[in-house]
């Protein structure tokens, strides 16, 4: 069953719920365990799971300039909740008139469209104007209105802190790998093909330039083995990845470019899911164009040997969320 999506506090059934709040952008394996902590105290309580987040993000609003990349699109962030078979999510819009609110209005509000049983939250959790509420804070309201409060430490993964903020800079240097298992996924970038300098065919590698459809943290220059989803399909076609300002020809401006193997395909006005396998090299600078040439046929090799050493359980499950977009989630209108 897909997940429900609402978009207003007042959208929600008057029912009781167990419930989260936070961005959860990425949904990585520290919010999927969260959500496992959700989903059995509903199903104790006898109650639907509820996750409450936000868009714009936060930060988006209060520290635009400072704000950082996203980890998944918002779309991408609802398919991959329902995937952790939560009952329903309420995407609050936020702005600088909900960031005001003092933590005991937004709870006030929350008690009365969403009458919780109980909250589950990080053991970080901050709300409320100027972050002022707290778990204390929290503990207190639930007191108050009759709801209980759970509390989930943070979790690692072999010394690693599984958190968006590490994962975006794990993607930023180009650690994709390392980003893919605290993601419990391999980290996705989604766009639409648009027109590009077309010197790819020149090199014999005709590639596709992708316009993100979303602020996402984009990895750090090179070369990547990467599988693609053409229009939400199922099918992974295998192939290469360069992201950079392509030195050799002096663009300056960073692209994002795949090129496809073993197909040729008209990809102009589709979008693409590219999932990043492996990063093989960072971006270089080449003294001629027949020196990036023998290059890139060095590369496809490579690429070819990587793509042929994953198992039969490649990609996650957690990944055919995104892939998959039109099954992950519905409005609750239907």
């Amino acid at each position: 069953m897909p997940v429900l999506v609402y978009r207003d506090l007042a959208e929600l059934p008057r029912q009781p719920h167990a419930l989260t709040i936070g961005n959860f952008d990425g949904v990585h394996r520290g919010h999927q365990h969260l959500f496992g902590r959700l989903r059995a105290r509903a199903a104790e309580r006898a109650v639907r799971s509820l996750v409450l987040t936000f868009d714009p993000l936060p930060a988006e609003v209060l520290r635009p300039q400072e704000a950082p990349p996203r980890l998944c699109t918002l779309d991408e962030r609802l398919a991959l909740i329902g995937a952790c078979q939560i009952d329903s999510v309420l995407v609050l819009r936020f702005d600088q008139e909900f960031a005001r609110q003092a933590p005991e209005e937004f709870i006030e509000q929350l008690v009365h469209y969403a009458a919780p049983v109980e909250l589950v939250i990080g053991d970080d959790f901050r709300f409320g104007h100027g972050r002022s509420g707290s778990v204390t804070t929290l503990r207190e309201l639930g007191s108050q209105y009759g709801f209980d409060v759970t509390v989930v430490p943070r979790v690692d993964l072999e010394a690693q802190p599984i958190s968006s903020t590490h994962i975006r800079q794990l993607v930023s240097a180009g650690s994709i790998e390392v980003a893919a298992e605290l993601l419990g996924r391999p980290y996705a970038l989604t766009g639409d093909v648009v027109e590009g300098h077309r010197r790819g065919q020149l090199l014999g590698y005709p590639t596709a330039n992708l316009r993100l459809i979303d602020r996402l943290a984009v990895p750090a220059d090179g070369i990547y083995v990467v599988q693609v989803s053409i229009d939400g399909s199922s099918e992974l076609l295998p192939g290469m990845a360069y992201i950079g300002t392509r030195p050799v020809f002096q663009d300056q401006m960073r692209a994002i470019e795949i090129h496809l193997l073993d197909v040729t395909l008209d990809l102009y006005g589709r979008r693409l899911t590219v999932l990043f396998v492996r990063r093989l090299r960072g971006d270089m600078w080449f003294p001629s164009v027949d020196a990036l040439i023998e290059q890139m046929q060095a590369d496809e090799r490579a690429t070819r040997e990587a793509l042929a050493q994953l198992g039969e359980d490649w990609p996650p499950p957690l990944t055919w969320a995104i892939l998959n977009l039109a099954e992950g989630a519905v409005s609750a209108d239907g």
